[in-house]
């Protein structure tokens, strides 16, 4: 079984580092702009101030990787901040503008591209994964 965990967690983990190659958002800022994964990656932070969304979505990431970590050391109760990193990742579908300055200012989002597919999916990959994983854990210990 454990080996089963890694590969599944390096297939997430891979699918993650592709989808940071590639754009995720396509927006109009004076121009149209097609903006990285990784920029989003590196800088989606810098909006968690409380009052922009976006920086909410951005928790995303660190929980995914909680999760990751909590299932490879076999802690179960990993299923939990990956199922909300998956709720605020898919959040962002539902987005209309994005805050493109720290003062405010807005675009409208014109598509989401592969990049966020991608990162989409590597995040629910690893949360169905979990879910599955804890459900088995939960029949085995009830049938001790």
């Amino acid at each position: 079984m454990r080996s089963k965990t890694n590969i599944v967690i390096l297939i997430g983990m891979v699918i993650f580092l592709i989808s940071l190659t590639q754009d995720c958002i396509y927006y109009k800022y004076f121009d149209e702009i097609h903006y990285p994964s990784y920029l989003a990656f590196l800088l989606g932070w810098t909006y968690f101030d409380g009052v922009r969304w976006e920086g909410f979505v951005w928790l995303a990431n660190p929980l995914y990787f909680l999760g990751i970590v909590l299932v490879l050391k076999r802690n179960y109760s990993a299923v939990f901040p990956i199922i909300i990193s998956s709720f605020l990742a898919s959040a962002f579908m539902f987005f209309d503008n994005i805050t493109i300055t720290k003062s405010g200012r807005i675009a409208p989002i014109i598509e989401l591209e592969l990049g966020y597919f991608l990162w989409l999916s590597s995040i629910l990959f690893t949360t169905i994964f979990s879910i599955f994983l804890k459900i088995r854990q939960w029949k085995t210990s009830s049938t001790y």
